[in-house]
């Protein structure tokens, strides 16, 4: 090995060095692997290895030597959160009452990032079933944020979240269907985008593709690196994009035109906004109006409408019928009721709930179209919570929950209006744990939303940031 490897480079980073034949695949791989094996006892992020993985990178090794035509991500190790499908893994969704069979197939959007070169290190942990915006389960236990201790990684990717935090992998797939990219992000100090509604394909479009695949990186760089493999049109697909996506790495060669950005600062449903989150989106703000941005604030109205409650009452726990799960197994009361509910609702309510939330979403962004470009809001409406306030709140919902209410005011709307939404971790806290900001843009402008991100990174440097005693 030409230099020892950096435990926080970049995912684009490791791949240029086995690339340039500066280390192998194997040489990563077991890096990687002995990170994992020596921290993951105190943060539990990673909840089930491959015992392939060392094969296959020795077998990639073998092939560097007689390969020009790399994958741009040749032999990077990638955890895959439990919830999403790898063909030959199991896929428990986190969650005892449902089967541990390995797969048949794999996601669409798994299988690309295999094509492009990721090789699986093992299962991040999620919350069960994706739940709830943080990462403990009765199957897994609770998974701890390499920052601080005592702080949530929050979720559900807080096991995708917290590996790459702690250097355990250089990227780790997501999922978001009302904050569970974002919210994380924010958490430990990562880049996380929630891609449009419809870009990246799926077999089956979950919450009626209001749910949607992506990945938790370091840089603004990774995140379109990886976009840019994933995000093909689909031709098999029951709706087919009618142009390919733009090219998202090459779009960050050029800083962001002026635009005008909307400010959001106090959140929808009169929800107290925590002053350090409010002081560092305001700080976020001035800076973009230094870079010629026009910066107006807004009132929460433009995140109300009766299409959220549809989404939070029907659509979202709906999804939970593609499951078989067994109700006589262990598991949170929230996650019962939440399966209870959905054993109770008739097929007439969700058809037109469903009808409903279709009308309702076009009001629902067009400010987007007609009144601004982006939307600069907290990522959370409060720093991140300590360990088990989020599940507490999940769990007695006759308590009003009233921290699980403000973790997803500003991004559970955003799934439900289909926009492109990027939390980028600009700030720490006064207990010096990560804090980020969001990006709300239109529909499929995510080549401006990184844009805009990759300007912020130059000016807050969070790549180089490191967890203490990791």
């Amino acid at each position: 090995m030409a230099e020892p490897l950096d435990p926080f480079a970049p995912a684009t980073e490791v791949a240029r060095r086995i690339r340039e034949r500066e280390v192998t695949p194997l040489e990563v791989a077991r890096f990687y692997r002995d990170r994992v094996d020596r921290l993951n006892d105190r943060l539990n992020a990673i909840v089930w290895l491959d015992e392939a993985f060392l094969d296959r990178a020795e077998r990639a090794t073998r092939e560097l030597a007689d390969r020009s035509d790399l994958p741009p991500f040749f032999g990077v190790p990638i955890a895959v959160k439990d919830v999403q499908n790898v063909a030959g893994q199991p896929n428990t969704k986190s969650s005892l009452a449902v089967s541990d069979a390995p797969q048949a197939r794999g996601d669409i959007f798994v299988e690309r990032l295999l094509a492009a070169g990721f090789t699986p290190i093992g299962r991040s942990a999620s919350s069960e079933l994706a739940a709830t915006p943080t990462t403990e389960s009765i199957k897994h236990g609770v998974t701890r944020n390499p920052w601080h201790p005592e702080v949530s990684p929050a979720g559900s990717s807080g096991g995708s979240a917290a590996a790459i935090a702690a250097g355990m992998v250089p990227a780790a797939t997501a999922t978001d269907g009302a904050g569970s990219i974002r919210l994380p992000a924010s958490a430990c100090g990562l880049v996380g985008l929630k891609p449009s509604r419809g870009l990246l394909p799926q077999r089956i479009p979950n919450w009626e593709g209001s749910s949607v695949d992506g990945v938790l990186t370091r840089t603004v760089a990774d995140t379109a690196a990886i976009l840019d493999v994933v995000a093909a049109p689909d031709p098999y697909a029951w709706t087919v994009t009618a142009t390919p996506p733009p090219e998202y790495l090459r779009a960050l060669r050029d800083d962001p035109p002026p635009l005008r950005i909307a400010l959001l600062l106090r959140a929808p449903g009169d929800i107290e906004v925590d002053e350090e989150c409010v002081a560092a989106t305001r700080e976020v703000a001035d800076r973009l109006a230094r870079d010629g941005h026009e910066i107006v604030e807004v009132a929460p109205t433009i995140a109300r409408s009766p299409a959220i409650d549809l989404y939070r009452r029907f659509v979202g726990p709906a999804g939970s019928h593609l499951l078989d799960y067994d109700l006589s197994q262990p598991m949170q009361p929230g996650v019962r009721g939440r399966l209870r509910h959905i054993e109770e609702m008739s097929v007439r309510e969700y058809v037109r709930a469903v009808a409903e939330l279709k009308r309702l979403t076009r009001d629902l962004v067009r400010p987007w179209i007609e009144d601004f470009a982006v939307l600069l809001t907290p990522t959370s409406a409060v720093r991140t919570p300590p360990h088990g306030v989020v599940t507490h709140d999940h769990n007695n919902p006759d308590q009003g929950q009233p921290t699980l209410k403000a973790v997803g005011a500003f991004t559970g709307w955003v799934n439900v209006a289909g926009l492109p939404a990027i939390s980028l971790p600009t700030h720490t806290d006064s207990r010096g744990a990560p804090l980020g900001v969001q990006l709300v843009g239109g529909p499929f402008s995510e080549a401006s939303l990184l844009r805009i991100g990759r300007r912020l990174e130059r000016q807050y440097h969070w790549p180089d940031r490191r967890p203490a005693g990791i």
